[in-house]
């Protein structure tokens, strides 16, 4: 063996040991060897890193929405939601739900997640009441209530004369009528001195927040509470919550979601059930069709994804069902690139060119398809990620993640695999799977362009379901399953221990008819032994009484209470108006650099793609009755994604065909790039089909109903892709394309 084969071993040998010892920090992490905690890490593990999102592991969601007075100004509500948010943050933790966030989203909402809670009811009550300001002396007795504040407000510098130094302290103003009694109260406190009573402690929701000393009567509005050496954050805290006896509106709960340990579990282990098979479906099929090139493609592919749990773990992202869906899709965009780099290097050596050489060629060639369709989904994720809401961030920053990270293993990693190749000289055409380029003899049997009005006829038929659904909504006229996302209700999912019957279902709608008064508006199963329960919205209350009717006549436990949803309309209609925004934008930015990188008949082109498939994936929800929810969202982006990536694709083979043939006419190029373009347009889509089809055979009811409407948009893409996006672009050129030369 010469000097470069040993140097190319040595090399094939580091890069499987780096990906083990990726695979193993993905695994197990860094210890941190800086600090003496134990258990610290320097690099977090997938487990501990990673925060799975509620639907995943189990949990509730609770989100308020605070009644803002007309005329407030937008300073005036961010500092009290600010404040809302410190009251909220104060309540989940001294009622025990210490792992739960607290966040402000929408600008007038605060939004809850409590990971694992058995009861989201007890939450609600705990979360629900008004807040409840008191100043009281060493006796109990109130001196002061939330409404004698005018304001309280953190400040900096010399508390009081005879300070040596500055401090953060508050500054606390008192409404007029309550001067005279706070005086009096001051006055008596420090009469106590001599006893340690001479204080006066604030209380919130009968939680003490501080017990300030008092050494003389206080005959003003305004007086300070000394905070010692307390930082920055801390007194700001406690001034807002002193403010917050004095809150000027009133909240009310919008939406409820709880999904249960044991339902959160089954979706997680079967989405990571279904990964794995699908990650390694996806490498027996890149060595079966590329052969040694597939052997690198699934060691760079092995190396993308312990790079991405990794990245997932340090930047502790918030991984949630379109989360999934964004690195499914991120993944299919790693592979794609492989394939369109392998098809490009299986033509160079069809040509005759030696393998360096067509190597060299194939990334050559392929930069440009792959940096296109990259970048136009980097756009879209920014887009997203900036303007979006809720599951909408969490597909945005795993998409955005993936895609960049995608690009890297292909233009490096892959890049680096197959010069080893180059280096231990594989010149066995066999090892590449060439065989014959039926494509090329496709080409001349079958027109595309003349084909069109054909696949017109077919796309207008896979259509109209969804356009006429649409266009008839503006009239009261829903054909849509809309679930309770969009038009607001509760949802109860319990499980029964039992085979349910007709009967059985039944038996439940009375007992829930007979708890609230009115008969559900459907009683369904999910699976064979759990039922789901929706009406129209419940309150607190209500939900209780359901919740024990079943349990009685059942036998049920509160862990057989699965799910819980009770959601306000406006939540789904402001997610939907969000993510419309958002796509839109997207589209506009993607036709505007479409239309600079080639020109705006393709651009536009490439929207009309994208478009069709989003509204076969719509037909297809309204034909099988699909429930219409968030699910939707994260498949129609996923959609938006793949699509435009899809018809780049095809367009940068047109464009550099133009290049290498100036004299050919324009159909005949689009109808032989379209071809060429057909094994990457098939291969990425089975590729990215696989771990999606594995989420529909594993998966619990929820994750299918992801996963279904997903297939077949990905199918919808890979049709617009190769019978749509190259003759759309033909047609609109006109008569300038039929007859350019």
């Amino acid at each position: 063996m010469d000097f470069n084969k040993r140097k190319s071993v040595a090399f094939l040998v580091a890069a499987l040991l780096v990906i083990s010892i990726l695979g193993a920090i993905a695994l197990y992490g860094i210890p941190n060897p800086f600090t003496t905690e134990p258990g610290a890490m320097l690099v977090p593990s997938v487990e501990k890193g990673v925060v799975l999102g509620l639907d995943l592991v189990g949990g509730s969601v609770i989100t308020y929405e605070a009644q803002v007075p007309a005329g407030m100004s937008s300073t005036e509500l961010d500092k009290n939601m600010g404040i809302l948010q410190s009251i909220m943050r104060r309540r989940v933790t001294t009622s025990g739900f210490t792992e739960a966030t607290v966040s402000i989203v929408n600008g007038n909402r605060i939004r809850i997640e409590i990971p694992a809670v058995t009861n989201p009811e007890e939450a609600v009550k705990a979360l629900g009441s008004t807040a409840k300001l008191e100043f009281r002396d060493a006796d109990g007795k109130v001196v002061l209530s939330g409404s004698d504040i005018a304001s309280a407000a953190r400040a900096y510098g010399r508390a009081q004369q005879g300070d040596l130094s500055d401090s953060h302290y508050i500054k606390l103003e008192l409404k007029p009528e309550a001067v005279s009694k706070f005086a009096e109260a001051t006055r008596n406190a420090a009469a106590r001195q001599a006893e340690g009573k001479n204080y006066i402690a604030i209380y919130l929701d009968e939680d003490e927040l501080s017990r300030p000393s008092v050494h003389g009567e206080i005959n003003s509005a305004e007086c300070i509470i000394t905070m010692g050496n307390s930082t920055r954050e801390y007194v700001e805290q406690q001034a807002n919550l002193i403010q917050s006896g004095q809150l000027p509106f009133e909240i009310k709960q919008v939406e409820l979601r709880s999904i249960g340990p044991t339902l959160g579990a089954a979706s997680l282990q079967t989405s990571l059930l279904a990964g794995f098979i699908g990650l390694i479906l996806v490498i027996i099929f890149m060595i079966g069709f590329y052969r040694i090139p597939g052997v690198m493609a699934s060691i760079a592919l092995l190396c993308y994804v312990a790079m991405i749990a990794i990245i997932l773990s340090v930047l502790k992202v918030n991984l949630s069902l379109p989360g999934i869906a964004g690195i499914i899709l991120s993944i299919g965009m790693a592979v794609d690139a492989n394939v369109i780099i392998f098809e490009r290097l299986k033509e160079e050596l069809r040509a005759g060119k030696t393998l360096r050489v067509a190597v060299k060629a194939g990334f050559s060639r392929a930069f440009w398809a792959i940096f296109d369709s990259n970048l136009t989904t980097v756009i879209a994720a920014v887009v997203l990620w900036r303007m979006g809401t809720g599951p909408i961030v969490g597909f945005a920053v795993t998409l955005l993640i993936g895609v960049l990270l995608s690009m890297f293993t292909v233009l490096v990693v892959s890049r680096f695999l197959l010069n080893i190749l180059v280096d231990l000289n594989f010149t066995n055409l066999k090892a590449y799977a060439l065989g014959k380029d039926t494509f090329a003899k496709m080409a001349l049997k079958f027109n595309f362009i003349k084909k069109f009005k054909l696949f017109g006829i077919i796309s207008i038929a896979l259509v109209a379901t969804a356009v006429v659904s649409l266009v008839l909504l503006p009239f009261g006229v829903n054909i849509f399953n809309l679930d309770i996302d969009f038009v607001g209700g509760t949802t109860l999912q319990y499980e029964m221990h039992r085979q349910l019957t007709n009967a059985d279902l039944d038996e439940v709608g009375n007992i829930v008819k007979d708890a609230i008064g009115t008969y559900p508006s459907s009683v369904q199963k999910s699976e064979e032994t759990q039922v789901i329960i929706k009406t129209s919205d419940l309150s607190t209350e209500q939900r209780e009484d359901v919740h024990k009717a079943l349990s009685e006549k059942f036998s049920l436990t509160d862990a057989d209470k699965l799910m819980v949803d009770n959601v306000s309309p406006v939540v789904g209609a402001d997610l939907s108006r969000s993510a419309v925004t958002a796509a839109l934008l997207a589209a506009v930015l993607i036709l505007l650099y479409i239309t600079v990188r080639f020109e705006f008949r393709s651009g536009s082109a490439a929207v009309i793609t994208l478009v069709h498939d989003i509204l076969v994936m719509i037909s297809f929800y309204v034909i099988f009755r699909i429930p219409l929810n968030m699910n939707f969202l994260a498949v129609a982006l996923t959609i938006l994604g793949y699509s435009i990536n899809a018809a780049i694709v095809v367009f940068d083979r047109i464009r550099e065909n133009v290049k290498l043939n100036p004299n050919k006419k324009f159909g005949e190029i689009v109808n032989t790039s379209t071809w060429q373009s057909f094994t990457r347009s098939m291969n990425t889509t089975i590729t990215t089909l696989l771990p999606v089809i594995m989420l529909i055979i594993l998966g619990v009811p929820s994750i299918r109903n992801f996963a279904l409407p997903l297939t077949v948009g990905l199918i919808a893409g890979a049709y617009s892709s190769i019978c749509l996006a190259g003759p759309l672009w033909f047609h609109f050129k006109g008569n300038k394309a039929a007859n350019e030369s």
